[in-house]
């Protein structure tokens, strides 16, 4: 496990007054959890497609490599301080294709690792992340006016659509840390796993974990039983290995600390 740390800023593109996150983690973390972290941070819902574009390297998972273009390297064989070394390298972070979000990324610094911290974590931020598919930086410019005029024409369709009340202005950062500790869920289920939980895997078990889409994933461990609680829980802290064909999962509830089991059946 890396000894350094790397602190970013990153700033959503286009927007003023900004909307921008301060935020660390460990340097040799891939960029696929990197672009997990920059989800959870900023406050996106990871369902759409995403790259980075670091001078002229294209980074991007197996989907977007699939589905857009066969032009890129993919983001979970490639780690962050083996790409971005020095401090003040700015890339660029594009999420959703269709509303272009376009996030700039500062290394501010690079530091020795803090025994007393939890990693990742959000140091710092202002102002809250715009809605998903609301258009883009010019879209959700539209978005704020109608909302702030009870008497623009689209006033009331878009207050039901963001569920009667958006405050543009807002940043929580208690609750951003909860999310990287606990997890992201939208009506029940988990849209990013909790990022300060460590997984390990055998050579073997890390093919067949990296084999099952990050939805299945999400759902898998988000959805294991836990004897102590009598209920279904989150497994964190987990290391997988092979056995008799199958992967099995060893860990730790969310809720109660305790010694919780997962088996994935194989082919």
């Amino acid at each position: 496990m890396s000894e350094t740390i790397y602190q970013f800023k990153v700033t959503l593109k286009e927007i003023y007054p900004p909307i921008w996150r301060r935020f660390q983690v460990r340097s040799d973390i891939t960029f696929c959890e990197l672009h997990k972290t920059l989800q959870v941070v900023m406050g996106w819902w990871n369902c759409h497609l995403h790259l980075f574009q670091v001078d002229a390297l294209t980074i991007t998972d197996k989907k977007t490599l699939a589905e857009w273009s066969e032009d890129g390297t993919p983001d979970h064989v490639i780690q962050l301080d083996k790409i971005v070394k020095q401090e003040d390298t700015t890339f660029t972070y594009e999420y959703d294709f269709g509303d272009s979000w376009e996030h700039e990324l500062v290394l501010e610094a690079i530091l020795p690792v803090d025994e007393t911290a939890v990693y990742p974590c959000c140091l710092a931020g202002e102002r809250a992340c715009p809605p998903e598919d609301c258009g883009g930086p010019w879209g959700y410019k539209l978005f704020l006016e109608a909302l702030q005029n009870p008497e623009h024409e689209e006033h009331s369709n878009y207050l039901t659509w963001v569920g009667g009340a958006f405050d543009s202005e807002a940043f929580d950062l208690d609750h951003v840390t909860r999310q990287l500790r606990e997890g992201v869920y939208w009506q029940g289920e988990m849209v990013a796993p909790p990022l300060t939980s460590t997984q390990t895997f055998t050579p073997q078990g890390q093919w067949f974990w990296d084999s099952i889409p990050e939805h299945i994933q999400a759902k898998i461990i988000s959805t294991v039983w836990c004897p102590h609680c009598g209920d279904a829980t989150t497994i964190v802290n987990f290391k997988g290995n092979i056995k008799q064909g199958d992967l099995l999962l060893r860990g730790e509830c969310i809720r109660c600390g305790g010694f919780v089991t997962r088996l994935i059946e194989g082919s």
